[in-house]
Formats: C-alpha cells, structure tokens, sequence
C-alpha cells in the first residue's frame, strides 16, 4: 500500500473551491462522460474517468470502460496528481514506480501505465483530474499529455457552466422570492400572519429546517409564528422549553447579539450548547428592526433559523433573503402599531382619553352577547352639571379641564367610562351571574360621587345626574336601556332643578332680621 502525498498549505482553499461546485458525491453526468470517452478515443486506452479528490477519498464523476468508484486516498493515482503534480503525470509502468506498485489496482494488472491531467480551476486549485489507465505498460507522447490537459480543461470549463447555471437559476430563483417579500409587504397582514408567510418563502428559497418569528424579553419569551418541515417539529418544541427555561442561556443569547450566522457545529456550540445537543447544526437570527422603541419595550422580535443534521454555510444571496424577510416582518409590525393606534383614536374620546360614543355601542353589543351565559349588566348616564357656568365665567380653556377632571374620576376597576359628547358621560359595570345588579348600580353612583368630589375640591360648581338601566331587569338590551337611562337622568335633572329653585324661593321669602 503506498502512502498518501501529504496535502499543500493551501489544501482548505483547494477543498473549498472544490465544494464550490457542489459536485463531490453527484451521481455522473452526460457531459463529463462525453469528455472522458474522447479522452479514451484519442489517446487509444481502454479507461478514462474524471475523479474528484476530497479530503479523505476520491469520486469517480465520469467513468469510460470502468465502473464508477468511490476510492480512499491510499488507493488512488490521481491523489498524487492533484497534491505533488505541477502539469501532467505519466507514469509508463506503475509496476516499477515505487509510489504505485503496491497499490491493489496495480497488483492485480488492472491499471499498469497511467496519466493523468490536473483540473485547474481559474483561481488555481487542482482539484481532480481527467485520467487515462491502461493494463500494459506504454509511454505517453509529448502531444498526448497535452491533449489530455486540453481535455481536462473542457472539464474544468463544463465545470464553471455548470456552476455559472447554478448562480444564475439560484439568482433567478432568488429575484422572485425577493419580489414576493416586497409583494408580501403591500398585503395588509398582521406580524404573525405576515410571518408565517415570509417563512413559507424562505423555505421554498433556502434550505431550512426550522425557522420562527419570537418576541423576547428579559421577563419571557413567545414563538409568534414558526414553519418547520415534518421531521424538525421536536425541534421547535425544544426551542420553546428552552426559551421558556429561567436557568437556560438562550434567550439571553437571543437578545444580546443583534444579527448572528453560524456556520458549523463549533460556531453554534459557543452560542448554542444546549440546541447543538438536540441536533442543531446551522443557525441565524435577525432582530427585526423597527422605526420606533414603542414596538418593543423591554424586548426584541427576532426571526430565528435552524439547519440539523449537516452543518451548511449561509451563502451570501441566503443572507440577503433573511434580511429581506426580516424587513417585510418589520413592515408589518410598524402597519399593525398604526391601525391599532388609528383603531384606537377611533374609539378614544380625543379630549378626555376615555371611549367615545361608538366604543360604548361597540361595547354595548359585546355585553349584549354575553347575555345568553347569564350576565348582565348595569348602565349609567351621567349628565355634569356646572359646564355653562365655567365656560362663561372661567373660559372654554377651564371648561375642558373640567371635562377631563371628571372624566378622570369616573375610572375605576371593573366600570368602564365613556364620553358622549358635550357634558354627557356614560358608565357600563358587568353583573356577573348570581350577583345582585343593585350593589352594581350603587357602585355606578358612589364612582359619580366621588368624581364630583373631586372637581368641586378642584374649586369647580358643579354637580351630575345620574340615570341607571338594570339589563335585563330594567330592559332586554342595550338600546332600550339606553333610553331608559337618559330618561331616568332627565327625572334626577328636572328633580334637582326644582329643588334648587324651591330652596332659592324659600330664602327669598326670609323675612329681613
């Protein structure tokens, strides 16, 4: 057995040129065996074949008058040609070559001469050859050595076809899912959605095992959104114990480093112990970056991706596909923070912060379908007295001070409060099933109460009425026991209007002392 001619300085360059062309361990090809049968034509021997050498074999990707081999390095001719060889190797009689004689081939006289032409990438890697084998000796020619490195040349360029081919599909390829992304970003999608969605593309664009959209924070940790294929569901299920884990390194992982790519198995065992445990082999994550902090107080979204089994290199065009997606995620977080705000100002009283009117009816119906499971509900209108006064003593700029006063005061726990419109207010508490709608209705007037208080301390005279609708006692629904309200606060404003003016007539008549 001859021993193995020990690898160039720049062997990692010449492997990794050689995995450019993702060609190692591919079944054969048409147009290498045309090449190879010329070589054996012109050259008049009965085997060529176009081997590939690895780091620790060789593989036959073309073979005329043999079968199609895989073979370890101590085995084969063609290792010396690719590691020692500067042009073409001839060896005339392997069985007088010491570096050959003892190899099996040669033993058995199935290979006895042998030449073999290195092929020469551009960049200047050998990294295989096109070789001839015949069972007797013969010498090869001066012009038969530079035949077979023309040869080896038609191999090296359907080579760089082959992989010009593969850049331009993947390019291709790349440009729709690209324009897709950009596509996805015009479609009025919430982050989820909008997630799920971007991570289907990726998926049909890259090689991608699982791959999830998390929000993180240093209190918790939520997978949104996540796409994996059938055997990586585990995974997921792993990613989401360990992000949940308080004792666990990952979310902090996740938060502090910004855009990580991470390659191979040493790279994801420095940042990713636990998850190289249950088979991670590549990883990356983005945090989705948005305009403003408000989208993530305390957190991040971050896309997080994952490659088991096989480690594999995140390519360029790969990386610029997760950014892209990262971006369309970004897109439709800061599109959901604008129509929650614009829903939200819809249903804000803009003066006073509480829900206006369209909030109550929203809010109205709501309880209205909770009728059925047997809870109702308490409603309130509150008329504030006082606003006139204010206005025409104080000025309009008091008058709306005196509006959000008491519209503060009418918050509390487990009552939601809404403004109408001018001085009218409303309040809505929820009567649970089996308790008493009364102790409801004395919470609705001890909240008006007290917000009265509040302005009046304030130096503010004023003062409210208050009508309360029972549902279902006082009314089957929202829109009578709405009317029964307004009607029930009228009776309460007429009531304390003649009462003021009786206490106004009573001090009249005082006889002066």
């Amino acid at each position: 057995m001859s021993s193995v001619p020990p690898p160039s300085a720049s062997e990692a360059a010449r492997l990794a040129a050689l995995a450019r062309y993702r060609i190692l361990d591919a079944p054969p090809e048409a147009s290498f065996e045309r090449v190879a049968r010329l070589a054996a034509r012109v050259l008049g021997v009965p085997l060529a074949a176009v081997n590939l050498v690895g780091e620790g074999h060789q593989w036959t990707k073309a073979c005329v008058g043999g079968d199609t081999t895989e073979t370890t390095l101590n085995e084969s001719f063609c290792v010396w040609t690719v590691r020692q060889q500067e042009g073409v190797l001839l060896v005339p009689d392997a069985r007088q070559d010491p570096r050959f004689r003892d190899l099996p081939s040669v033993r058995s006289g199935q290979v006895v001469a042998y030449a073999g032409a290195p092929l020469m990438t551009p960049d200047g890697h050998r990294i295989g050859t096109l070789c001839v084998t015949a069972p007797e000796a013969r010498d090869f020619t001066p012009a038969e050595a530079e035949t077979l490195e023309l040869l080896a040349g038609m191999v090296v360029d359907e080579l760089e076809l082959r992989l010009r081919t593969e850049e331009l599909t993947r390019a291709r390829d790349q440009a729709h899912t690209l324009r897709d992304l950009a596509e996805l970003m015009g479609e009025p999608l919430g982050p989820g959605e909008m997630a799920r969605r971007a991570l289907r593309l990726l998926g049909g664009a890259m090689r991608l095992d699982w791959a999830g959209l998390l929000h993180l924070s240093a209190e918790g940790a939520e997978v949104l959104s996540d796409h994996a294929s059938a055997p990586a569901d585990g995974f997921g299920a792993e990613v989401r114990w360990r992000l949940l884990d308080p004792a666990g390194g990952l979310r902090s992982t996740l938060l502090g480093w910004e855009r990580v790519f991470l390659d191979d198995a040493e790279a994801v065992a420095q940042r990713c112990p636990d998850l190289l445990r249950n088979g991670l082999a590549s990883a990356a994550w983005l945090h989705v970056q948005v305009e403003e902090a408000r989208h993530m107080p305390g957190g991040a979204y971050v896309l997080l991706l994952a490659r088991l089994g096989d480690p594999a290199v995140w390519l360029p065009e790969e990386r610029l596909l997760l950014e892209a997606a990262a971006r369309s995620v970004g897109v439709a977080l800061e599109r959901a923070e604008y129509l929650q705000a614009l829903e939200r100002a819809a249903l804000t009283d803009a003066l006073t912060g509480l829900g206006n009117r369209r909030a109550l009816d929203d809010a109205l119906d709501e309880a209205d379908a909770r009728l059925a499971a047997g809870q109702g509900y308490v409603l309130g209108v509150v008329d504030l007295d006082g606003m006139k006064r204010v206005n025409d003593e104080r000025g309009h700029a008091s008058g709306d001070d005196l509006l959000r006063e008491f519209g503060r005061g009418l918050l509390a726990p487990g009552l939601r409060a809404y403004r109408l419109g001018g001085d009218e207010y409303a309040l809505l508490a929820p009567v649970p099933p089996g308790d008493d709608p009364a102790r409801q209705a004395e919470r609705l007037r001890r909240q008006v109460r007290e917000a009265i208080r509040r302005v009046q301390e304030q130096g503010y005279p004023a003062d409210s009425s208050l009508g309360l609708a029972a549902v279902p006692g006082d009314a089957p629904g929202a829109t009578a026991a709405l009317r029964r309200a307004d009607a029930r606060m009228y009776e309460e404003k007429r009531a304390r209007r003649a009462g003021r003016e009786d206490r106004q007539g009573a001090a009249a008549e005082q006889p002066l002392a």
